[in-house]
């Protein structure tokens, strides 16, 4: 499974590769579809400048403060400035998120709590060679994932810590931290209750150094996401397509509300019977969030890659997806292509188009997870002790379809009975 990774990490490679040799800056990146907004934070937001820069206030960053922190640290770690530089920014990238990645794949592979659990569906998701190279949203996401992890094993104060480290990197994460708090653990006892506890004084000990160095910090992104406005990829995005844009409290309102929503629906399919895993309800939430979000660029999708595996949603299912982002993720650069060459770029009305086809599919992951948390079968069921004297095959849980809960043989037709006797059917000879 591990060794899978290097599929998708060798296609993120390749679409990189043009702008690793003339650079990420012009308008290069967008007609070859390699722009990235890792390398964007690090020429136009001063995150080139390293760490020390970001912490005091040096960069115009806002984003939340894990994501600023990986990205300043590793402009820190590269050596030299300007191109080379940012090619060794992409080097280093590479390696971290290879290794975050195999963490990623063991975790889902050996989940607790998680029947339908897929591993090959994180490690060769076309969506992760879309994604993992555009931002150090690995990092954060990992920590969520973990956090998953230990919480199904009972390790509930590493849960915690992971999980508060996690929120710093945006608000995605607490939907994770719901999904844990309504689905706790079997047999361990006050396990909500400690997990709240150890994120929030994990969040204490983070947060008062980094306020303490710039409390801008911590506002900024907070700040961006309630001014922004609408940006690609989100439905609130359209009328801005149509030159008829909503105001920004408009669209800060309405991406709270989905907030809302999600948590909502979150906490009404953990209270169904049998209870749901933890992912599937982590799915509900994030599906929801993200077609409410102010802005819902490419590299957002990543977010759903390995709580897909960890569902266990189906590889049709899953591609549908996939594809859908694909197109709208080569519909965003062509549109934006079309802003200096409009005879080479596409129309706002085609990117509005594959827009709502990706939402759409989003929508579709969100129905396959609820409809089997309300009306399906779970796969967890446990199956009927099989009858004394019954063949092997009537103790397997039977499949799907008429046809899947027909015996394969009936126990009549095996005949314990001799030649002559009253047996049924009639024994009239040896073998």
């Amino acid at each position: 499974m591990v060794l899978l990774l290097g599929l998708p990490l060798v296609v993120a490679a390749l679409r990189q590769a043009a702008c690793a040799g003339t650079g990420w800056e012009g308008r290069a990146p967008l007609w070859r579809q390699c722009g990235s907004p890792l390398f964007a934070s690090l020429v136009d937001d001063g995150a080139g400048r390293g760490l020390v820069a970001f912490l005091r206030g040096g960069t115009d960053l806002d984003v939340p403060v894990l994501r600023g922190v990986v990205t300043s640290g590793l402009a820190s770690l590269a050596p030299g400035g300007g191109l080379a530089g940012q090619r060794w920014v992409l080097v280093l990238w590479m390696l971290l998120a290879a290794v975050l990645l195999v963490g990623l794949v063991l975790a889902v592979g050996t989940a607790a709590g998680h029947p339908l659990a897929d591993p090959v569906a994180l490690a060769l998701s076309p969506v992760l060679a879309l994604t993992v190279l555009l931002s150090v949203e690995l990092v954060p996401l990992t920590l969520a994932v973990v956090a998953v992890w230990a919480w199904g094993r009972g390790r509930v104060v590493l849960a915690g810590v992971l999980a508060g480290v996690s929120v710093l990197g945006g608000p995605l994460p607490l939907l994770v931290l719901l999904a844990m708090a309504l689905v706790p653990p079997r047999g361990v006892e006050d396990a909500v209750r400690r997990m709240l506890v150890t994120v929030g004084v994990t969040l204490l000990v983070l947060v008062g150094p980094v306020a303490a160095l710039d409390l801008g910090l911590l506002l900024r992104p907070v700040q961006a996401w309630l001014s922004d406005g609408a940006g690609p990829g989100a439905p609130w995005f359209v009328p801005a397509l149509a030159q008829h844009p909503l105001g920004a409290p408009v669209v800060a309102g309405f991406a709270t509300s989905g907030m809302l929503v999600a948590a909502a629906l979150a906490v009404v399919v953990s209270r169904r019977s049998p209870r749901p895993p933890v992912a599937d309800v982590v799915l509900v939430g994030l599906v929801v969030a993200m077609l409410t979000a102010p802005a819902l660029p490419p590299l957002v999708a990543l977010w759903l890659v390995p709580f897909v595996a960890l569902a266990g949603v189906p590889w049709r299912d899953h591609l549908v997806w996939a594809g859908a982002e694909v197109v709208h993720a080569v519909a965003l650069f062509t549109w934006l292509g079309a802003a200096t060459d409009p005879g080479h770029g596409l129309p706002a009305g085609w990117y509005a188009t594959a827009l709502a086809l990706r939402l759409v599919a989003l929508g579709r992951i969100g129905w396959v997870v609820w409809a089997r948390a309300t009306w399906g079968v779970p796969a967890s069921a446990p199956t009927a002790p099989s009858p004394a004297g019954a063949a092997a095959s009537w103790g397997h849980p039977p499949t799907t379809g008429t046809l899947g809960r027909l015996p394969i043989e009936h126990p009549v037709d095996i005949s314990t009975g001799g030649v002559g006797d009253t047996a049924y059917p009639p024994v009239t000879e040896r073998p």
